[in-house]
């Protein structure tokens, strides 16, 4: 062998071997993703360092994580379940991050000894021990972590037990009857996921922090809670997906019924929809959609034909597995919700929201694993890569006594539950209108110079302006005492004075 050979040979094995310590080399500049959250965990600041916070692999879903914590509003221990995609980096860019809802669990069978019964009918296998992870099993998340390009995050996982039963994920009020296990809990849902969940999740993962990072899809009750959340926060979302969700739980003759009789709102002390008709519009999807009109956020509906007949082979193979007659109670509860996402989108459209609808074939939960793969996936991934617009004005309607939207601050002055209205309400403080029934303050987006006195006018319809001199406060806010409740009231900030 020549020596130029040799030489060329000594350069190719040098070549090979620096090529083959390069990927160890890279994995050693950046932890497993794993491995550098649990090290986020082990470094978690105040509030979240003191809820004994806890996060592994999970022993009953492979390719999930288990995220578990002392939840302060719960006063219990919760346990939640975290998939993330194979492309996210705990160094590189942010990933966006995807919320999801579990449906009903009922009280009484959410018990363990109960699942040989449970069992033989798919609907009361999915409300019966664990809902909240049979659930969430239906969508099968770890399968596509090579195609989804954001982070799920699923509260209330935990295999043994749930807490939130019928909860609706919004917050109980005190005063309800509780009767455990014939009646559920009554519990700050809407709180836990806004206040616990999305924090810590962002505090422990390399995750987006904007709208337009963020969505919010439910199956079932969570379906119908999804559209709630979104519309209630739509500067929070840009994402809101309803799996087999319904839409009116007021005023339609199926779905009112039926969540009077099995007491959603009763448990969580919102009495009726005739004695507490304001508080149930205010967790009712159809009553908040317009709050999504015009946000640049997507709307995702979609149910099953309860198989009659099948569209399509992969709809054949789910009709296949979860047969509509051996499984009466999920067709039926498929069959109403298909019906209620038809009606909801000319309803939607009416309050200027436009819905895009799928529709597959199976029973209740037969089909989410496609919904999920199919539609929600590559909706959500073109959505979180794109630039999701903010809008100059919304318009935005609330319940609450204190609520805070877009920047505004609305506290109203009655403890009679009650709506008020923000109509062009400008996220540049520059004019709103005011609607409600009672005095309210309102404090504006942080939009003014800190210290500076400007000329606010206030008009009710048919009557000029009052002017006000008004400074702003240091985070840059006007604060104002508006009564609208004779009228309502259009507000105009002179920026030039």
């Amino acid at each position: 062998m020549t020596f130029r050979r040799r030489h060329r040979l000594a350069i190719a094995g040098s070549v090979a071997v620096l090529a083959a310590l390069a990927p160890a080399a890279a994995t050693a500049a950046e932890p497993s993703p794993i491995a550098a959250a649990q090290a986020a965990v082990a470094a978690l600041p105040a509030p979240y360092s003191n809820w004994n916070v806890t996060l592994g692999a999970s022993t009953s879903e492979p390719g999930a994580l288990t995220l578990s914590y002392d939840s302060p509003a719960l006063g219990e221990r919760t346990e939640n379940s975290v998939y993330l995609p194979d492309s996210y980096s705990p160094t590189g860019g942010a990933a966006p991050v995807m919320y999801y809802l579990h449906g009903t669990v009922v009280p009484s069978l959410d018990n363990p000894s109960l699942a040989p019964v449970t069992s033989y009918e798919s609907l009361l296998n999915m409300v019966g021990s664990g809902g909240g992870f049979t659930q969430t099993k239906l969508e099968d998340f770890p399968s596509q972590a090579g195609r989804a390009n954001f982070i799920v995050v699923a509260p209330d996982t935990d295999p043994s037990r749930s807490w939130c039963h019928t909860c609706m994920w919004t917050d109980g009020k005190p005063g309800a009857l509780q009767a455990p296990p014939l009646t559920a809990s009554t519990v700050p849902a809407e709180t836990v996921v806004m206040k616990e969940i999305i924090p810590l999740t962002e505090a422990i993962f390399n995750a987006r922090t904007d709208r337009g990072g963020r969505g919010v899809i439910g199956f079932s009750m969570g379906g119908g809670a999804a559209e709630v959340l979104g519309f209630r926060h739509p500067d929070e979302f840009s994402y809101v997906g309803a799996i087999s969700g319904p839409f009116d739980v007021v005023d339609d003759p199926y779905w009112n019924p039926w969540v009077e009789a099995n007491g959603y709102f009763r448990d969580q002390g919102y009495g009726t929809s005739l004695t507490d008709n304001v508080e149930w519009r205010n967790v009712n999807p159809k009553d908040l959609a317009g709050n999504w009109a015009g946000t640049g956020g997507h709307l995702m509906l979609s149910a099953g034909d309860a198989c009659a007949p099948p569209t399509d082979a992969e709809g054949a193979a789910d009709c296949t597995r979860y047969p509509a007659l051996t499984n009466p109670a999920a067709t039926l509860t498929e069959t109403q919700m298909r019906r209620s996402a038809d009606e909801s989108v000319p309803q939607l459209a009416a309050a200027g929201v436009q819905a895009e609808q799928f529709r597959a074939s199976g029973i209740h939960g037969a089909n989410n694993h496609r919904v999920y793969a199919d539609v929600i996936v590559p909706q959500a991934n073109a959505l979180f890569a794109s630039t999701v617009p903010t809008p100059e004005k919304v318009n935005y309607k609330n319940a609450y006594q204190t609520f805070s939207a877009w920047g505004y601050t609305v506290s109203r002055s009655s403890t009679t539950p009650a709506f008020v209205t923000l109509t062009d309400a400008r996220l540049d403080a520059g004019s709103f209108t005011v609607s409600a029934e009672s005095p309210a303050q309102v404090t504006t987006p942080a939009a003014f110079t800190p210290g500076r006195t400007y000329r606010v006018g206030i008009a009710k319809p048919g009557s000029s302006p009052e002017n006000s001199d008004i400074v702003a406060d240091g985070a840059g806010r006007l604060t104002l005492q508006l009564d609208p409740s004779d009228g309502a009231v259009t507000v105009t900030v002179d920026t030039t004075a």
